[in-house]
């Protein structure tokens, strides 16, 4: 629905460039754009997932263009997919994938101060036994990690939720009967890992693509939980039908709130920016109707432990805007059937992070307006 809403706001405002966010402490939606990953990259999917999920940031660089005499800036994200990832870095994705928290067991390292970036990360992973250290009792945070050593720290996460008693992939490179070839067996015969024909390469250096590629394929070996079917829809529905109400309403407010009980990552910063642009001085109003044409059905595609897709079907809106200022005035009606992506949030909450249009004409206009 916000989708009509920023639509809209497009038409009056001609355009996001002119506005000041009023959300600076949080992430703008440009700050989801990624800038050095092509449509054709092999792991794209995964990375916007990981990065539309705040499950990972990537590089952000500032630039200032002109126009019309005056100076914006704007933020491009680069993910560097292709850059080897340290073991502090894989330690993080993977805590912020698994929503995990601090577990039974206590371990330092004598490489890892509080006061560096990581420690958190690498208390809850040595908490969890995911990671073991070196035999001198260090961590080794900015080592780069090995394939062998990823393919361990995906076993020991994930051997209580998905099966591995399955080992039917071997590896030429993969001889010896110790903890890690077991591991690297194990999560490839579910197809957590491809390795390259008959060789695994066990310690050439991991990369940011093959990181995020493993620990995705495992989240998506995790089954589903029946009590999650209908706080995935709710959310959906949720979403859908009070963003309408409060639209009516313009209650900028309740709208607000509203995305953040609903949405994360890059559609919360969307969401928010929709609203930034009704607030902005420069937004001369008018008046804005929507009325929902029949019903929507929502269903589940699918669902795992940590991530949903929602089908929306039929969701018809009809529009109605006048502008007296401009004088612009026109009635629409918008086909907004998509899909629906979510996660689950550390609390337990089901929450959207992005929504994809069946409409590709519509869909091309909002990513044009977006870029």
């Amino acid at each position: 629905m916000k989708a009509v809403r920023i639509l809209l706001v497009l038409l009056v405002t001609f355009g996001f460039s002119s506005v000041t966010p009023a959300f600076a402490a949080e992430k703008t939606f440009d700050q989801y754009f990624m800038e050095d990953v092509d449509y054709d990259h092999g792991a794209y999917e995964e990375l916007e997932r990981f990065l539309y999920a705040d499950i990972l940031d990537g590089y952000q660089e500032t630039g200032v263009y002109e126009e019309d005499g005056m100076e914006f800036e704007y933020t491009s994200i680069f993910l560097k997919p292709e850059n080897n990832i340290t073991r502090a870095q894989f330690t993080k994705i993977l805590v912020n994938a698994m929503n995990l928290s601090n577990g039974d067991i206590k371990k330092t390292f004598s490489d890892v101060k509080s006061s560096e970036w990581y420690y958190n990360y690498v208390q809850i992973a040595s908490s969890r036994g995911i990671v073991i250290g070196k035999e001198d009792g260090t961590f080794k945070p900015n080592d780069k990690i090995t394939r062998a050593q990823m393919a361990t720290m995906i076993y020991r996460a994930f051997n209580q939720t998905i099966d591995f008693s399955s080992k039917v992939k071997a590896f030429k490179d993969v001889k010896s009967n110790d903890e890690v070839s077991d591991a690297i067996v194990r999560i490839a015969s579910v197809g957590i890992v491809k390795g390259y024909g008959d060789v695994f390469k066990p310690y050439n250096f991991a990369t940011r693509s093959q990181a995020v590629l493993m620990i995705d394929r495992a989240m998506h070996q995790e089954a589903g939980l029946d009590e999650d079917k209908l706080s995935v829809i709710q959310t959906v529905n949720r979403n859908i039908t009070e963003e309408l109400l409060y639209t009516n309403q313009n209650d900028l407010e309740a709208l607000e709130a509203l995305y953040r009980e609903t949405t994360m990552g890059y559609y919360l910063a969307l969401s928010l920016e929709s609203v930034n642009v009704e607030e902005d001085p420069e937004y001369s109003g008018g008046s804005v109707a929507m009325e929902q044409v029949g019903e929507h059905t929502s269903s589940i595609l699918s669902l795992n432990k940590r991530f949903a897709e929602v089908k929306v079907d039929n969701l018809k809106v009809h529009v109605s805007i006048n502008e007296p200022e401009m004088d612009m005035s026109f009635e629409m009606t918008y086909d907004l059937s998509g899909t629906a992506y979510l996660k689950k949030t550390a609390d337990g909450t089901w929450k959207i992070y992005n929504l994809v249009y069946d409409d590709e004409d519509y869909e091309d206009m909002l990513t044009a307006s977006r870029n």
